[in-house]
């Protein structure tokens, strides 16, 4: 049964048993009702309702088992390409030569820190801080902040050269064939 499945029958299994309650409890107290049943259909009545509860609470239960499961998956999911996006940052970085001061101003640059936030978060003059990116822009091939985030998102978009193989039964270049 899928997820979107078990909720659904859950809640028409609680919304038929508490349809059903109520309409006995209206019969019990005001004696209003759209039938008049002996007692044996009165208390098969009201534990076809119990029941009802109980399955249909069993289904919303699982249901939010599953949605907890399938959200602890994404969550590990979205942990790694998180890890995985700041790898490639990092590549990006040591490919323009970056030092570990400009890494870090650049990273601030690329999350739109102003110069006075960044100097402020290194305690450093903003002197410093704006020398810092203008070498980060010459490293980088830029010339402003916002080439600065777009050469970081191009280069993080390319994807890689695919890797050619050797064609089947072709000699590989590290184990050559004897001769």
């Amino acid at each position: 049964m899928t997820l979107r499945y078990l909720i659904r029958l859950g809640l028409v299994l609680y919304l038929v048993s508490a349809l059903v309650f109520l309409h006995e409890l209206m019969r019990e107290i005001f004696g209003i009702g759209f039938y008049r049943s002996t007692w044996i259909v009165h208390e098969i009545t009201e534990l076809a309702v119990l029941v009802g509860f109980v399955i249909g609470g069993l289904f919303i239960w699982r249901g939010h088992r599953l949605v907890q499961a399938r959200n602890g998956e994404v969550e590990r999911l979205l942990s790694a390409a998180r890890g995985e996006f700041s790898a490639m940052i990092q590549t990006q970085f040591d490919q323009w030569g970056l030092s570990a001061a400009e890494r870090d101003i650049a990273l601030l640059t690329a999350k739109g820190l102003t110069v006075a936030e960044i100097a402020q978060a290194r305690s450093t003059s903003q002197g410093t801080v704006k020398s810092q990116n203008s070498t980060i822009y010459k490293k980088a091939g830029v010339s402003n902040r916002t080439q600065l985030v777009v050469a970081l998102i191009d280069e993080l978009l390319i994807s890689p050269e695919p890797v050619e193989l050797p064609a089947p039964g072709a000699a590989s270049k590290k184990n050559p064939e004897p001769v």
